[in-house]
Parts: C-alpha cells; sequence; structure tokens
C-alpha cells in the first residue's frame, strides 16, 4: 500500500459537500438551542399584552395611561366600569334628571296614578312597609324604630299636607334634609311607578292621620 493509500484511510469520511458527520450533529444541537432560545423569548415578550401580568414580568406594555375595561378609575365620585353618565336616558324612556332643590321642577311633575286608584293604593302600602316604615312608622307619625334612637325623622302626618305629589316624588328619589341625602338617603332603585304609588299612599296616611285616625 503506497503512503498516499494510507494517509487515505485514515482520513474521515466526509459527507456530500466535505461535511463530516460530526459537524452535521453539531449544527444539529445549535439549531435546537436556537429554536429553543427564541421559544424561550417569545413566550416572554409575546406576553406583554397579557391581561394575567406580572409587576415582575416585563409590565412596560401594561403601566401606561390608559383605563381598562370594568377598571376603577381612582376619580372621586367618578362613575367606573360600564355606568350611564349622570343623566343619560335609556333608550327605551326613563325619567330625566333634576336637582333636588329645584322645587319649581319638581312641583311641575305630574302623578300618573289617581289618589283613588285603590290598585295604586294597595302597592303603596307595601313599597311603603317595605322602604319607609322602618324610619317613619307604620302610621306615618314617625315612631318607626329607627326614629326611636334617631332624632332626625319627621312625620309624614300634616308635614306633608301643603306639598305637592311631585316634591314627596322627589325627596323618595333623593333623598332629603338640607343637602341632599344628608338626612334621609334616595331610593332611585325603587322603580318610578312604584314612588308614585308610594307617594299616593303617603297621601292617604296624611288625611287617615289629620283625622285621628289609623290605617
Amino acid at each position: 500500500m503506497s503512503s498516499r493509500s494510507a494517509s487515505d484511510a485514515r482520513r474521515p469520511r466526509t459527507a456530500v459537500g466535505g461535511r463530516s458527520r460530526g459537524d452535521r450533529a453539531a449544527r444539529g444541537v445549535a439549531s435546537a438551542k436556537s429554536l429553543a432560545v427564541l421559544a424561550a423569548l417569545s413566550l416572554v415578550f409575546g406576553s406583554g399584552c397579557w391581561e394575567n401580568w406580572a409587576p415582575i414580568w416585563f409590565p412596560m406594555m401594561k403601566k401606561q395611561p390608559s383605563i381598562q375595561a370594568f377598571e376603577d378609575t381612582g376619580v372621586q365620585g367618578h362613575a367606573w366600569g360600564f355606568a350611564p353618565p349622570d343623566g343619560a336616558i335609556p333608550i327605551d324612556g326613563g325619567e330625566p334628571h333634576i336637582d333636588r332643590l329645584d322645587l319649581v321642577a319638581a312641583d311641575a311633575l305630574q302623578n300618573p296614578f289617581a289618589a283613588d286608584d285603590l290598585r295604586s293604593l294597595e302597592n303603596g302600602r307595601e313599597q311603603y312597609t317595605q322602604f319607609c316604615a322602618t324610619c317613619h312608622g307604620a302610621t306615618g307619625r314617625a315612631e318607626g324604630p329607627v326614629a326611636q334612637v334617631f332624632a332626625g325623622v319627621f312625620p309624614l302626618v300634616a308635614l306633608t299636607t301643603g306639598r305637592s305629589d311631585g316634591y314627596i316624588y322627589t325627596v323618595i328619589r333623593y333623598g332629603a334634609g338640607g343637602k341632599p341625602g344628608l338626612r334621609m338617603p334616595g331610593y332611585a332603585r325603587i322603580a318610578p311607578d312604584d314612588r308614585w304609588d308610594i307617594v299616593n299612599y303617603v297621601r292617604y296616611l296624611d288625611r287617615i292621620g289629620r283625622q285621628g285616625g289609623t290605617p
């Protein structure tokens, strides 16, 4: 065997293009490592807009002057979430906002139910018992349990005689006592028709009370 043949025998076999199998294996390992790094980076940087973010994981895309859905703005007295602005009227109607101390606007409101409407009086009695009797008492003379420990409850009998239906309705809606809601809280959560029924029942209590009777 010639010296050239012996040298060729000791030389490692190469693949097509002159690369050895070891070179191909090394390149495969490097490619796998590169893919792993790219996957890790995509998980880290790709989660910048993820809602469930953590302060230690790149929060710079979340820390910006913007308001997220249902987020509390932190502004005193400012509605949060998707609450409608003050004075907004539902698309299916509703009642417009009036100022609690606007007596002209309050007196102009018209009661849609007659004072002697038995259905209105019966529903007014139920609503009054649920929301009003705790303070004003069953007879409207301020004998409710709250009035026993709080001196700020006024009787309805005689006090409401000279007031309009609209005024009583507005007090139920927004509250009363100097500054709106200072002494009596507002009951805007009561449906408008139910408030008018309460007005009619308060009228009934006032009439019966001034006659010396009981409901």
